[in-house]
């Protein structure tokens, strides 16, 4: 019974054209939906990759700065390192040189111990 109605309407031609182009309506309209939905999904990506892209180039901003601050400090480091050494042996030298002008018996005459007792 249903197939012989559908029979008979397929067999108008206006009715078959209606179909055709209802069918046709319908199809565009899911086409629409989906491609609208997979244009959104799209935008949501290359949204979110410009994002990351973004952070990404300041935070290498960042570290190069730091890196740069880095660098620096050691560079004052390593000068103060240098003239701690510098001054360590000039220290060493001194000392050195008052140990050589002092025998290995050296003693105190009295006047000198006196006056460091006064002391």
């Amino acid at each position: 019974m249903i197939a012989a109605i559908l029979g008979w309407l397929w067999s108008r031609p206006i009715i078959r054209n209606l179909i055709i182009v209802a069918a046709i309506l319908g199809g565009l309209f899911v086409w629409h939906k989906v491609d609208k939905s997979s244009a959104v999904r799209r935008a949501v990506v290359e949204y979110v990759a410009d994002v990351e892209l973004t952070t990404s180039r300041v935070q290498l901003e960042e570290l190069k700065r730091r890196q740069a601050l880095t660098s620096k400090a050691n560079r004052h480091l390593q000068n103060e390192i240098e003239k701690a050494n510098a001054d360590a042996e000039a220290a060493t030298q001194e000392l050195e040189h008052y140990v050589s002008t002092v025998d290995d018996n050296c003693t105190l005459l009295p006047p000198v111990i006196d006056r460091l007792r006064n002391r």
